[in-house]
């Protein structure tokens, strides 16, 4: 089962059937998906987040992931804003994350990334996570080096939504993210 976990502004609790409209209407977006692995549908059809939900609460349930939906501790309608999932017995990829458009560049992401680390290495004593991300993908990179990622493998040619570039692939260990963790506080 995915744990309920609690940033200083975010609640990231199991994701569910229900949260299948709100991700249909902010994923779909080409600045969210464009740099996510060619197997996101794209156009996304109108059935894809649900679909899709299914599909990952069907994981969840057979203990191979990890779904989180993200929300604002601050608001009172529990609506989801992003997910994260982890999947621990992926050797090439252990997380994957996505926030909305209205909610990019506030940070929220970076609490989400910490909560979901700490639980990775603190709770499952993973040894360490494989991390990927688009070359392109300024953002997710920032995250990664941020953590004590390290890069392991760069992969040309990898198909994206948004077509062919290069993969990176990264190792976060324990003790990376142990010795980097600080830089993920939230004032």
């Amino acid at each position: 089962m995915t744990p309920i976990l609690e940033t200083p502004r975010l609640l990231l609790r199991p994701l569910q059937l229900s949260d299948a409209p709100r991700n249909q209407e902010l994923f779909p977006h080409w600045e969210v998906v464009r740099y996510m692995a060619s197997v996101i549908p794209w156009p996304y059809p109108d059935d894809g987040a649900q679909k899709y939900v299914e599909y990952a609460l069907a994981e969840v349930a057979a203990g191979k992931r990890y779904s989180w939906a993200l929300t604002l501790k601050a608001a009172d309608d529990d609506l989801l804003i992003g997910a994260v999932e982890l999947t621990p017995t992926n050797p090439e990829n252990s997380r994957d994350f996505w926030i909305g458009l209205p909610y990019q560049r506030q940070g929220y992401m970076t609490e989400a990334v910490a909560a979901v680390n700490d639980f990775a290495f603190d709770v499952l004593e993973l040894p360490y996570l494989r991390l990927n991300n688009a070359e392109a993908n300024v953002g997710s990179h920032r995250l990664k080096e941020k953590s004590g990622a390290e890069i392991s493998k760069i992969t040309e040619d990898v198909l994206f939504v948004s077509g062919k570039h290069r993969r990176v692939g990264w190792t976060l260990t324990r003790e990376q993210w142990s010795a980097n963790r600080h830089r993920f506080t939230v004032e």
